[in-house]
């Protein structure tokens, strides 16, 4: 990654601005904050999944539970 000076735009004048890989300050913080937002996005997919499949978890082991109280006292 370089640090190079190219032309940005600022209120109708024209400032030589420090860039990396073409992006100014400005450029990566909306970038940053856009992927943030995504994240949590995505955490929070991830939260709902995880208890979706708890879920089936507690329902599975309540189905085998039944099973094997019916076993024991022969329901």
């Amino acid at each position: 990654m370089t640090v190079i000076h190219q032309p940005r735009t600022i209120n109708g004048i024209e400032y030589e601005t420090p860039t990396v890989d073409g992006m100014d300050r400005v450029q990566i913080n909306n970038r940053l904050h856009y992927i943030n937002v995504e994240i949590d996005k995505l955490r929070s997919t991830q939260t709902a999944l995880i208890e979706m499949r708890n879920q089936l978890d507690r329902h599975n082991e309540m189905l085998e539970m039944g099973d094997l109280f019916d076993e024991m006292f022969g329901g």
